[in-house]
C-alpha cells in the first residue's frame, strides 16, 4: 500500500535525485565571485584538464579533451562550459566556502514546494569532501539534486540573486470564483549579490549568442541559459 501511494504522488522534478551537470556551473560562479575568490576580469587557461592526489595520479578531463580551450575570459569558461577552468575555480573557492554556498543555495534541503514525497538530494560534508570531489561537484558531479532544487537555485542567479521558495498555487477561490486565499511570494534569502548574479547571467547570455546554448537561439528576444549534461550517452554501446 505504502509503495503504491508513493508512487501514485511520484513526481519525478520533487521526487527523483539525479546528477544536474554543468547548469550547477552558473550558481556556483556566482558564489565565488561573492566570496571574492574571483573577479569578473579573471582569466584561467584551459589546457584539458586539472591533475589531482599527492602522487597526482588523478587526471579530470574537460568536457572538450584532447582538445582545450585556451585562455578563457570569465564570461568564456560560462560560455564554453569549461570543466577545466571550472574546477580551477573550485580551487580558489576552497572546501568550507564552496559547501557554504551550496547550503545558502539550498542544494541538501527540500525547498518546501507544495507538492508531496520531495527529496533532499545528497551532498559531501566537510569530512567527506577532498579535493577530487571539490573539482567534480564544480560542473555537477558526484553530488545529487532534484530538479526543483536546481530550478530554484538557477532563478536565484537569474533573478538578481534572490532565493524565493518555488511553490504550485498562486491563488485558492471558492465555487463562485471569490479569493479564498493568495499564495503570496516567500523570499527566503539572497546568497549572492545583484551585481554578481547580473555578471552570471550576462555571461549565460553570451552562452546563448555564440557559446554552447546557440540552439535556444530566438529571434528577436534576449535568451540567456546554459547546457548541462552529466553524462552523454554512447549509442554504439
Amino acid at each position: 500500500t505504502v509503495t503504491a501511494l508513493n508512487s501514485m504522488w511520484s513526481n519525478f522534478c520533487v521526487t527523483e535525485t539525479y546528477e544536474p551537470g554543468s547548469v550547477v556551473k552558473p550558481i556556483v560562479m556566482a558564489g565565488a565571485l561573492e566570496k571574492g575568490k574571483i573577479s569578473e576580469t579573471d582569466t584561467f587557461v584551459c589546457d584539458g584538464g586539472q591533475t589531482f592526489g599527492a602522487n597526482g595520479d588523478t587526471y579530470i578531463k574537460c568536457a572538450v579533451w584532447p582538445d582545450a580551450h585556451g585562455t578563457e575570459a570569465l564570461r568564456d569558461v560560462i560560455a564554453n562550459s569549461c570543466n577545466d577552468a571550472m574546477m580551477q575555480i573550485g580551487m580558489k573557492m576552497q572546501i568550507t566556502p564552496f559547501l557554504k554556498y551550496q547550503r545558502l543555495f539550498n542544494f541538501g534541503s527540500r525547498t518546501g514546494i507544495d507538492l508531496p514525497n520531495e527529496s533532499t538530494g545528497v551532498l559531501y560534508d566537510r569530512d567527506s569532501m577532498h579535493e577530487v570531489e571539490l573539482a567534480t561537484n564544480t560542473f555537477g558531479q558526484t553530488f545529487t539534486s532534484t530538479m526543483i532544487q536546481e530550478y530554484a537555485a538557477f532563478n536565484a542567479v537569474v533573478n538578481g540573486g534572490y532565493y524565493y521558495e518555488p511553490h504550485m498555487v498562486k491563488q485558492i477561490l471558492d465555487d463562485n470564483s471569490g479569493v479564498v486565499k493568495n499564495i503570496n511570494p516567500v523570499l527566503l534569502r539572497q546568497p549572492v549579490s545583484t551585481k554578481n548574479a547580473d555578471f552570471v547571467l550576462s555571461a549565460m547570455e553570451q552562452t546563448v549568442l555564440d557559446g554552447t546554448g546557440k540552439k535556444a537561439r530566438v529571434p528577436g528576444y534576449r535568451v540567456a541559459g546554459k547546457t548541462g549534461t552529466a553524462e552523454k550517452i554512447n549509442p554504439e554501446t
